[in-house]
């Protein structure tokens, strides 16, 4: 089949890319260049000289694609200036949008739209599976809502399934080489108090579960891309001084967390409870179901 991935290059996107052509399937990856002609994020203006150029691009670039994966999106784990939050919404809000609108504009519209999301969409108390999903309220649930309702504008015919991603574990980039650090160095490192939930998922588990939905034409909708275990941070640390062997155990307070981050603290010291129950009744298995098991696969003593 042939798949076009929006932000192809960036973390996720590469290691999906090289996933699923190892599978046999080829990838159209769509860079910066395909969105940068467009308007800032607003309704488009038809008969526009820049629009219809860089709409024209994008049309012809997802002519024959049996599906789409929209990944596009800036780092959500770094300090919010009022800049970099209109940053976060536009690198999302306005690709999708476009994405849709091309979907729209072509004459056969491919079979399936996964489109991303975050576990940030959901209140930091409770535990939520996708058929009793509740939004949140504050920056990160806000932006989750507006980009899921961009994707929610795809042509009826189109399967979409949105996913929520947790945190992505993986030894080669992402969140966990810096949350492993202080551990390689001999220190446990609990953030705040630890009672936050952290709604976790490995890399290859993630890039599999893109896999397996862009398959199954049965999966539709809102699905929780997490692993099946639940854990706070404090129990996430535990975890991790067991496996590094430390002994020494600090307690890093909110406000310093809060200081070096400012609002963009949320993402750790209130997360989200998600329970992945679409995946598993669709008969998706994990290769990492818990944390003892990505650490012993991705993160063995000494690396």
């Amino acid at each position: 089949m042939k798949i076009a991935i929006s932000g192809a290059s960036g973390f996720i996107g590469s290691h999906l890319a090289g996933y699923l052509t190892a599978q046999g399937h080829q990838v159209v990856s769509l860079g910066r260049g395909y969105f940068s002609g467009f308007p800032a994020p607003g309704p488009g203006v038809i008969g526009d000289r820049a629009w219809d150029g860089a709409m024209g691009r994008l049309v012809a670039a997802l002519e024959g694609c049996g599906a789409v994966v929209n990944l596009a999106g800036a780092p959500i784990d770094r300090r919010w200036s009022d800049t970099y939050k209109e940053e976060l919404y536009a690198s999302r809000i306005g690709p999708t949008r476009r994405l849709v609108e091309a979907i729209g504009a072509l004459e056969t519209p491919p079979g399936v739209l996964v489109s991303a999301s975050a576990v940030g969409y959901y209140p930091a108390e409770g535990c939520y599976k996708e058929t009793d999903a509740r939004k949140g309220t504050g920056f990160l649930s806000d932006l989750c809502a507006a980009w899921e309702q961009e994707a929610q504008r795809v042509p009826p015919g189109v399967r979409l399934v949105v996913t929520r991603f947790g945190v992505v574990f993986s030894p080669g980039g992402g969140a966990f080489p810096r949350l492993a650090r202080p551990f390689r160095m001999g220190v446990a490192a609990r953030l705040g108090d630890g009672s936050q939930n952290v709604s976790w998922i490995a890399l290859e588990d993630l890039v599999r579960a893109i896999g397996f939905v862009l398959e199954d034409a049965a999966v539709r909708g809102t699905v929780n891309m997490v692993a099946p275990q639940h854990l706070t941070n404090a129990e996430l640390t535990g975890a991790l001084a067991r496996h590094y062997r430390v002994s020494l155990r600090v307690g890093v307070p909110g406000w310093i967390v809060r200081a070096i981050y400012g609002e963009a603290a949320q993402v750790l010291l209130s997360g989200q409870c998600a329970v992945p129950e679409k995946l598993t009744a669709a008969g998706f298995t994990f290769d990492a179901e818990n944390i003892e098991r990505f650490l012993e696969r991705s993160a063995p003593l000494g690396k």
